[in-house]
C-alpha cells in the first residue's frame, strides 16, 4: 500500500493511523480521503489488528477540507455540483466494527471533526477547539444530518447554525469527548485505552460495536433481531470458549486470531 499523506503503522494488535500533511495543517485533500479509505479497509480486514489510534501530525489534528482547489471560480461556474453519496474514509460506511480511538489536538475543523467524531473513543488535549465554519463560505456542512445522532440537538445547532467554536472542556461536558488531557499525555492516554481494548475479546468487542452501529436508528423489533445475530455469533465463538476456560483455570486469556 503506497501512502503519501497518511501514515499507517501496525504495532502488534494496535494500528496507528496519522494524518500527515503537517505543512497544510492536515487539511484533507482527495489523496487523504483516498488513503484513509484504503487504510480503514486494511485495518478492517487484517485479522491480527484489534484497535486503531487516529491522530494528526504537526500543529493540529486537522484544519478540515482543503478548499484551495475551489478557488477557480471560472471553471466552477460552469459545473453543477452533485452530492457524491460516498465517503469511504468514514469508517461506518465500510463496516469497520473494530474500535477506533481519536487522539485530537489543537484545531479540529470541518471534515476533520467528522472523522474525529466517527471514532468510538475520543480523547483531546486541553487546547482543542471544534469548529464547523462552512456556512461562512456558503457551504452546507456535509455531515449535518448525522450530528444530531452524535450530540444533543442544541450543541449540533451551536456548531452548525452559528458556526461557533466549541472548546475542549465544553465538548467534554456535553459528551463529545471521553477525556481531556494535557498535551504531553495525549498519546500515552490513547495508547493506554488501546491496550485495554486489545486485552478484551475481539469478537465480543467488535460484535458490540456492530450492534451499536447497526441499531442506532432502529425500532425495538429490529434492534432485537440484530442482538439475536450478534449474540448467537459471539456466544458460539472460540473467544467465548477460551474465556470460559481461562476463567475456570484462573489464568490469563489467550484470544485466538479469528
Amino acid at each position: 500500500m503506497k501512502l503519501s499523506v497518511v501514515e499507517y503503522e501496525k504495532d502488534g494488535v494496535i494500528a496507528h493511523v496519522r494524518l500527515n500533511r503537517p505543512e497544510k495543517l492536515n487539511a484533507m485533500n482527495q489523496a487523504m480521503h483516498d488513503e484513509l479509505a484504503m487504510v480503514w479497509k486494511d485495518f478492517r480486514d487484517d485479522k491480527r489488528l484489534r484497535v486503531a489510534i487516529l491522530s494528526g501530525n504537526g500543529r493540529c489534528f486537522s484544519a478540515g477540507a482543503d478548499l484551495s482547489g475551489a478557488a477557480d471560480q471560472s471553471s466552477a461556474a460552469q459545473q453543477t455540483y452533485r452530492y457524491p453519496r460516498q465517503f469511504p474514509d468514514i469508517t461506518q460506511t465500510q463496516n469497520v466494527f473494530k474500535p477506533i480511538i481519536a487522539a485530537m489536538h489543537s484545531h479540529v475543523v470541518g471534515y476533520g471533526l467528522w472523522i474525529g467524531l466517527d471514532a468510538d473513543i475520543r480523547i483531546a488535549t486541553e487546547d482543542v477547539t471544534f469548529w464547523l465554519p462552512e456556512p461562512q463560505w456558503g457551504i452546507a456542512t456535509i455531515p449535518a444530518a448525522w450530528f444530531p445522532k452524535l450530540m444533543p440537538w442544541a450543541i449540533a445547532s451551536e456548531l452548525l447554525l452559528q458556526a461557533e467554536r466549541v472548546k475542549a472542556d465544553r465538548a467534554y461536558e456535553v459528551g463529545l469527548l471521553n477525556k481531556v488531557v494535557p498535551s504531553d499525555q495525549l498519546m500515552p492516554e490513547a495508547l493506554r485505552v488501546a491496550k485495554r481494548i486489545a486485552s478484551l475479546s475481539p469478537i465480543a468487542v467488535q460484535g458490540m460495536k456492530e450492534s451499536m452501529v447497526r441499531a442506532a436508528s432502529l425500532d425495538y423489533a429490529a434492534v432485537d433481531q440484530i442482538t439475536d445475530w450478534v449474540q448467537t455469533r459471539v456466544s458460539n465463538s472460540h473467544d467465548a470458549k477460551e474465556g470460559a476456560k481461562a476463567f475456570k483455570e484462573k489464568r490469563e486469556v489467550e484470544w485466538p486470531v479469528s
